[in-house]
């Protein structure tokens, strides 16, 4: 939640002027896009989606090294913000290999998108849309796509809590890969 939070202050900080005016009403959820169109992608986040996806299909967790090492700031992979990114997701993984966080990952990336403050200067891409859909009253197709990567328990558990809990990425319109996290 506090990533979201993080996000949501960025985008209060860089609305354009006309949202400025009324930055106390400004909701960017009201702002959000959700699409399946990859070529609608700016070219830094679409590159950035091709290279995460071309990683998880390697197997190799550690492919996602070279990924972090291009950038400025490594994406942060657990509220904790863990020295080693890939380390940590390694851990967490169901395999000692990290081969079901890769497959995870390339199944969130998959997915439909969301794009937190469409409007703004500064707009997230966020895989799945999901984790910013109204989770309380999610449509039918809506469902099947929570059923792609989790299981009925957990959307159960998800409905009670009032949010999504789950895995999910961000990359900001710079091509930053921002975070791969789960939790509220």
């Amino acid at each position: 939640m506090r990533l979201v939070v993080t996000i949501i202050s960025a985008l209060l900080l860089s609305m354009p002027a006309a949202l400025a005016q009324d930055a106390a009403d400004y909701d960017p959820y009201a702002d959000m896009v959700v699409s399946d169109d990859l070529g609608a992608l700016p070219e830094t986040v679409r590159l950035k989606h091709e290279q995460l996806i071309e990683a998880t299909k390697t197997g190799d967790i550690e492919s996602l090294r070279a990924i972090i090492a291009a950038q400025d700031t490594p994406p942060n992979v657990s509220f904790g913000l863990p020295d080693d990114p890939v380390a940590y997701l390694k851990e967490q993984s169901a395999d000692p290999e990290g081969r079901q966080m890769l497959a995870l990952l390339r199944n969130l990336l998959e997915m439909p998108y969301a794009v937190l403050g469409a409007s703004s200067d500064t707009p997230n891409y966020v895989w799945p849309y999901l984790a910013l859909a109204d989770i309380e009253n999610l449509t039918p197709e809506q469902t099947v796509d929570a059923y792609r990567v989790i299981t009925p328990e957990q959307l159960e558990d998800m409905h009670q809590f009032g949010g999504w809990f789950w895995w999910r990425v961000y990359v900001g319109q710079n091509g930053e890969w921002q975070a791969f996290v789960a939790g509220d």
